[in-house]
Parts: C-alpha cells; sequence; structure tokens
C-alpha cells in the first residue's frame, strides 16, 4: 500500500508538471540513467577483473606455498618412520607388559631418548616427541624444555588411550594423522602435530603410538608472498571443513574473527578469499584480503567515469533546456492564456499567430469568451431561482393572519380555562414567530434554541412527554448568527423518524461550540436509526437545508449523517462564525 502511495505522489507531480518540464526532465533522466548505468557497469567489471586476477595469482602462490610444505612435512615423516625398521627401537615396545607402571623401565627410557634425538636433530621445526605402547606406558622427549611436567602429572591420572586422538590414530593404521594443535598434555596452541599408530614392518603387529609436535613456524617458512603492497591480506591455515579451526594466521588482530565467520557462511561478504587444500594435512590454505583496499585500484576507472558523467550531464543540462524551450515556446502564450482565465479574466484580448497552437489558442478565446459570459448569466439565474424558492416557502405564510388567530385562539382557551390547549397555543405561536424572525434570514443560535425548545414542547404535549431534549451549547456562541432553519429540521427528523417509531422514551441532545473560525453543531438521538441515509435527501427540508449552507457559505461547510440501526442517528452541521 506504501508503494502505491508513493507512486501516485510521484505520477501527481509529473502530470502537474508542464510540457517543457516534462520534456526538460526526461533528457535529464535518461542521460542520468544511460551514464549511471554505464559507469556501475564499467566498474563492477574493472573492479571483478581486478579480484578475478588478484585471486588467480594468489591461488598460484598457495599452491606453491602448499608445494613446499609438503616437503617439509614429508622430510619429518621420513625421519619420524625410519626407526620403526630398527630392532633396538621395537623391543622397546614389544619388551614391555601390564604391570600397572606408567612409564617405560629405564633401558626403554635410554632407548627411545636414543631415537628422539635422533629424529629431533635432523629438523629445527620439531618441538617434542611422546612415545606412548599399548600397556599405557609413556615417555616425552622435550626439545624446548616446556610442557614436561604437564605431559607426566597429567598421565598419571589419565589413560591415553581412552582418548580421541588415540583412537583416530587407531582408525589410520599407520597413517599420520595431523591435528590444529598438541593432542597431549604436553601439547601446546603454539604447536601443531601428527599422531602416528606405530606398527611393527615385519611382523605388522601394532606396538604403540608415536606423537610429534611441530612448531608453526613451519607455515611462516612455507608461505610465498607474491605481492606486499598490500596492507590487510594475510595467510592462513584452516583445519576442518564444516566448522574449520584457525590453525595459523600471519596476522593476530581483532579482523581474525570477523574473517572466520564470512569464511564460514560461504565468503559472500567483504573479503576476498583464496584457497588451496595442502594434500599431506588436509588443511585448506588462504589468503584473504579486505575487497575495501583491493577495489582501490579500480577507483581512477571510477573518478574518471564520475567525471564524464558530470560533463554529459552538464551538457545535457543546457541542450535539454534549449529544446525544450523551443518545442515549448508556442504554448507559452496559450499557458498564459489559460492561467489568466483561471484567475478569473472574464474576457480575452490575446492574439494568437496562425500555427497550430495558435488556431487552438483563437478557438479557446472565442469558446472562453463566450462560456464565460454564459456561466454568468446562469449563476444569475440560479441564485435567483434559489432566492425566489426561499421567498415563496415564506410567503406561503401569513404572519399576521398566523398571529392574529393564534391570538384569539390563546384568549378563548384561558376564557374556558383550558390552560393546556392555551400553552400549546403560545408554544404554536412563538415557535411561528421564531420561524419567520421577521423576514430575516440570519437568526442568532438563542433564538434557533428557543424555537426548538418551543418544538420539542409541543410534541411533548402531543405524546404525553415521551421524549427528552438536552441543549448543551457554549455561552459564547449564543449571540452568533446562523442561517435561519437549519437546526429544526434535524430535531424533527430525530423526533418523527428516530424516537417516534421507538417504544419507550428518547433522547435528543443537541451541542454546539466554536472550532477555530467555525461553528460546529452536533444533534444526536437514541432512536431506531436510519438503514438507508440515501433516503434523508429525498426530504426536500434537509435536502434544502443542506444546498442553502452551501450557496450561503461555500461547499467545504454542510451537514454529515451518521446512522446505526438501534443505535441512533448522529448530525454534524458545520459554518462559519
Amino acid at each position: 500500500m506504501e508503494k502505491k502511495n508513493v507512486f501516485r505522489r510521484i505520477r501527481q507531480w509529473w502530470n502537474h508538471r508542464s510540457i517543457r518540464e516534462q520534456i526538460f526532465f526526461s533528457m535529464l533522466f535518461v542521460t542520468l540513467a544511460v551514464t549511471v548505468v554505464l559507469g556501475n557497469l564499467g566498474f563492477y567489471v574493472s573492479k571483478k577483473t581486478i579480484e578475478k586476477n588478484y585471486q588467480q595469482t594468489h591461488e598460484d602462490s598457495l599452491k606453491t606455498s602448499s608445494k613446499i610444505l609438503n616437503l617439509q612435512l614429508d622430510n619429518i615423516i621420513e625421519i619420524c618412520r625410519a626407526p620403526l625398521s630398527d630392532a633396538e627401537f621395537a623391543a622397546a615396545f614389544t619388551q614391555t607388559s601390564n604391570d600397572g607402571e606408567e612409564e617405560f623401565d629405564y633401558p626403554q627410557k635410554k632407548t627411545l631418548q636414543t631415537f628422539s634425538r635422533q629424529i629431533s636433530s635432523q629438523d629445527v621445526l620439531i618441538n617434542s616427541i611422546a612415545f606412548m605402547d599399548l600397556n599405557g606406558h609413556y615417555y616425552l622427549y622435550n626439545n624446548i624444555g616446556k610442557g614436561t611436567y604437564n605431559f607426566y602429572n597429567y598421565y598419571r591420572t589419565h589413560d591415553f588411550l581412552k582418548e580421541d586422538w588415540s583412537a583416530s590414530a587407531r582408525e589410520a593404521d599407520g597413517k599420520e594423522i595431523f591435528f590444529p594443535q598438541g593432542v597431549t598434555a604436553g601439547g601446546s596452541k603454539e604447536e601443531i602435530c601428527f599422531a602416528k599408530y606405530l606398527i611393527d614392518p615385519s611382523s605388522r603387529k601394532p606396538m604403540g603410538y608415536m606423537v610429534v609436535n611441530l612448531s608453526k613456524r613451519i607455515f611462516a617458512k612455507s608461505f610465498v608472498s607474491s605481492s606486499g603492497e598490500y596492507q590487510t591480506n594475510q595467510y592462513m591455515v584452516l583445519a576442518g571443513e564444516k566448522d574449520p579451526v584457525m590453525v595459523y594466521s600471519e596476522r593476530e588482530d581483532e579482523e581474525n574473527g570477523a574473517i572466520m565467520e564470512e569464511y564460514t557462511q560461504g565468503g559472500k561478504g567483504s573479503y576476498l578469499f583464496s584457497e588451496v587444500e595442502n594434500s599431506t594435512t588436509g588443511w585448506t590454505l588462504v589468503n584473504v584480503i579486505d575487497k575495501s583496499e583491493l577495489s582501490l585500484e579500480s577507483q581512477m576507472i571510477r573518478t574518471a567515469v564520475l567525471a564524464c558523467e558530470a560533463v554529459i550531464l552538464i551538457l545535457c543540462f543546457f541542450l535539454a533546456r534549449m529544446i525544450s524551450h523551443r518545442i515549448t515556446k508556442p504554448l507559452n502564450q496559450l499557458e498564459k492564456t489559460i492561467q489568466s482565465v483561471g484567475e478569473g479574466e472574464r474576457h480575452i484580448t490575446e492574439e494568437f499567430d496562425s500555427s497550430e497552437v495558435g488556431i487552438i489558442g483563437q478557438k479557446f478565446k472565442e469558446m472562453v469568451n463566450n462560456n464565460l459570459e454564459l456561466s454568468e448569466h446562469l449563476l444569475s439565474a440560479q441564485l435567483n431561482e434559489r432566492e425566489a424558492e426561499l421567498l415563496l416557502l415564506q410567503s406561503q405564510i401569513n404572519p399576521h393572519f398566523l398571529y392574529n388567530t393564534l391570538d384569539s385562539l390563546y384568549c378563548m382557551a384561558i376564557i374556558h380555562g383550558d390552560d393546556q390547549i392555551a400553552e400549546m397555543i403560545l408554544a404554536l405561536s412563538n415557535t411561528f414567530k421564531l420561524s419567520l424572525n421577521n423576514g430575516e434570514k440570519f437568526i442568532t443560535v438563542e433564538d434557533s434554541i428557543r424555537r426548538i425548545e418551543e418544538y420539542m414542547k409541543l410534541q411533548n404535549m402531543r405524546y404525553n412527554n415521551r421524549f427528552d431534549l438536552v441543549i448543551e451549547v457554549e455561552e459564547d456562541i449564543l449571540q452568533e448568527k446562523i442561517i435561519t432553519f437549519i437546526l429544526q429540521p434535524f430535531v424533527e427528523n430525530s423526533m418523527y423518524h428516530g424516537l417516534e417509531p421507538k417504544i419507550g422514551r428518547g433522547k435528543i441532545r443537541m451541542q454546539g461550540c466554536r472550532n477555530g473560525k467555525n461553528l460546529i453543531f452536533v444533534i444526536e438521538d437514541d432512536g431506531v436509526g436510519i438503514e438507508d441515509l440515501s433516503a434523508l435527501e429525498s426530504g426536500y427540508g434537509i435536502r434544502n437545508v443542506r444546498e442553502r449552507i452551501n450557496l450561503l457559505y461555500g461547499e467545504e461547510y454542510g451537514v454529515e449523517v451518521e446512522s446505526s440501526v438501534g443505535i441512533g442517528t448522529r448530525i454534524t452541521i458545520t459554518v462559519p462564525a
């Protein structure tokens, strides 16, 4: 509904524009629409091209980085696999028993320590190595001096065989499984690790577990930066598909949370992502950059397009103005003539040329001069006709005849001692006197109220006091003058059509007040109501009141009727003070 109102207002505004303005705005709008569409299309295409080139470049860089990472990890994995073929190493696992001890025996520790030193000495990225057998024994070789105490203290009360990482390692059946952080108690969030289920290559029997903790510097050594000119781009490593976990980030800042949230939701937002899956770890290597920084490269194109649009609009402004002026110049004369007629000009003296518009103007001139004269005669005739109707209505009652007759009847009722008849005759006499109003067109509000009270007095005598009349009129409007005979017809209507058909007593309430420069009168009853409001117009009295108000005061004043069957009727009369 709101959208329809907006379109309707736009259409109304457009319809009120001159032809010159419509031509002018149409040319401007078409030019603006074309330049904006072409400009934005050019900017969009250039922006998407830059983003696509950036993505392609960094995908190639990520592939290179992934290969470097694979080389480093493959080297470490081969180093860690080498001891499996050594009989002494295998014996350290196979000669243990389920003796209830947590740690390996001293000879076995020495053997594992020797192999751990050999492994860690071949790559500085190895922080620590943990060995576990199938009987619950464990050993940790720490190359950085951190986490040893936590490791031994934790596994004195916990069983590593029940942890998730060991189950994952068993399922892998000897293949290395990578985790985004250390899985043992001595592990750290600053590390990554891989766990391996140790299987004797000769007998294919399981021996235990190996967990190797690696420094995350392995990623820093792997990433190859293709360009250092951007401020917001960075490399990350993410683990997992449904709910990815950040394993590594070049920068630790507050934006990483927003980046991860957008990446999880599909990457449709303010960041541009390039990604490659690493075959060894199964993790995703990601490059991310803020699109706003990347789009700076297309700002020059956008600036140039905006400048062109501005120049074209300026040129189009003057061109549209010149063309619209040439097209509408012949119409201006006719437009001014029509405007002068609308402002009340009674006789047109403008001369028109012999062009198409001039011929139309000449015909319009003749039509207006003739029609204005006819309209004046018609209006005068209508006013005279209305005045004649009113005079005829009033002349039907001879004031002196009525006064003398009613006075005679009143005296006879007094002589015969019939006070009730005398009171009715007196009320009727007062009603006629107020109605005739000495021939005046206007009557005070106070006298109009008295007339209604006398009228209702007569009706209550007739109907044995069935009707209540309540008058609530502000005192400051009692001396205001209104057209005579505009309130009583509605009181009569309420009595005859609202209360008279009703069983039992009924009430008529009349209210009057001042509202700004207007007088508002409300007449309401609690009668049977009106089912068909159009029936009111068929009666001469009420229709006459409405027409008299419109003729004397104008179309903005008049009568409003509201009615509900079984509840009552409400009449609102508005006239100027």
